[in-house]
C-alpha cells in the first residue's frame, strides 16, 4: 500500500484520469474530492463489497435455477431431451462448415 501525506488543498493523480484532492481535515474525518470519467465507476468500500456480495449471491442463483430447469425438464420427458445432452447442444455449430469465398483479384499492372 502506498501511504502519501497530504495537506488540504494538495492533490494526487492516479493514473492518468483520475485526480484525488484533500478538500478538507476536521478531527477524525478526511473529505476528499475525486475528479475521474464520468464512466469510472466510485464507491465507498462498504457499498462496495455490499455489491460485490449481492452479485456472488446472484450468481449462485441463477446458476442453481438453471440446472434445477434443466434437470426437470428432463424428467418430464421421461429422462429424454429432443435436443441432445448439454454438450451436444453446446458442440452444436462446432462441426458446420462455413460457406467458402472466392474473390478475384486484379493483377497490379493489368488492364483488364
Amino acid at each position: 500500500m502506498l501511504i502519501l501525506t497530504r495537506k488540504p488543498g494538495e492533490s494526487l493523480y492516479i493514473g492518468d484520469d483520475v485526480k484525488v484532492t484533500i478538500v478538507e481535515i476536521k478531527g477524525n474525518q478526511i473529505r476528499v474530492g475525486v475528479d475521474a470519467p464520468s464512466d469510472l465507476r466510485i464507491y465507498r468500500e462498504e457499498i462496495y463489497l455490499q455489491i460485490l456480495e449481492e452479485n456472488k449471491s446472484a450468481a449462485e442463483g441463477i446458476s442453481l435455477d438453471s440446472a434445477l430447469e434443466e434437470l426437470s425438464g428432463g424428467w418430464k420427458r421421461g429422462g429424454q431431451t429432443d435436443k441432445g445432452s448439454p454438450s451436444e447442444r453446446q458442440n452444436e455449430g462446432v462441426n458446420a462448415k462455413r460457406p467458402e469465398v472466392l474473390l478475384k483479384r486484379k493483377s497490379v499492372g493489368s488492364k483488364a
